[in-house]
């Protein structure tokens, strides 16, 4: 006889956001429960923000391959975040590439597939033991970022990044039908598949989005049902 629910109970999550980046072993973001707002373009924006910001190497031209998953990566909140890197000079050019379907297994998977096989075979308790798997999971062992810890000490902060941008930008029609897309300093797109056009992102050509001032989000916590569980 099963036990019943004892069976079914859900200990406490981490998530993972790999980068892998051609000169530097990839980096690994582990996001603890408490540290996740969402899984959507936020999320994947807030991360890109802070690779660039800390693991970057003040590189002028940058090509992003990522998948299709269209609430996580593309989207035009995504778009709007690399023209906004570019129109303010982070970068001299910027190019984002979606893998084709059926075609989406790429370095990132790899790195991944290596912590799950650590993961089947190690007791696992804590954050910090999680760090531990991803770190033994290669010989190089990456970069372990932490987003935050359990007693809710923030470590990459988050940001309001549609908040900020959405009063700048307007969408892409069609968005879904391009495979590539390139970014300059005119916040001018280039979509190309078949065909290639060129779009202007911003609402207004003459009024750039600002560089500072972007909105803090306090982590969202665990809720006290969540905690009780845990406990």
């Amino acid at each position: 006889m099963q036990p019943g629910p004892i069976y079914f109970l859900i200990p406490r999550k981490c998530g993972l956001f790999d980068v892998c980046c051609e000169g530097i072993p990839q980096v690994n973001y582990l996001i603890d429960e408490g540290m996740s707002s969402s899984k959507g373009s936020s999320a994947v924006i807030n991360y890109m923000h802070h690779f660039f910001s800390n693991y970057g190497v003040w590189e002028t031209r940058v090509d992003l391959n990522c998948d299709n998953c269209s609430g996580q990566n593309k989207n035009n909140f995504v778009l709007w975040y690399c023209a906004w890197r570019t129109m303010l000079k982070l970068h001299h050019s910027l190019d984002l590439h979606f893998l084709i379907t059926g075609q989406t297994k790429f370095a990132p998977d790899w790195c991944l597939g290596l912590i799950k096989q650590r993961f089947r075979n190690t007791r696992v308790n804590t954050l910090s033991e999680i760090a531990g798997v991803v770190k033994d999971s290669t010989v190089t062992g990456g970069n372990i970022q932490l987003v935050g810890l359990e007693d809710g000490t923030v470590l990459v902060e988050s940001y309001g990044w549609r908040q900020h941008l959405t009063p700048y930008f307007r969408p892409l029609p069609k968005l879904k039908q391009y495979q590539h897309f390139g970014f300059d300093a005119l916040s001018l797109v280039l979509c190309s598949d078949s065909v290639g056009i060129r779009y202007q992102l911003l609402r207004n050509a003459d009024i750039l989005p600002p560089i500072d001032g972007l909105p803090v989000q306090a982590p969202p916590g665990l809720d006290t049902s969540r905690q009780t569980y845990i406990f």
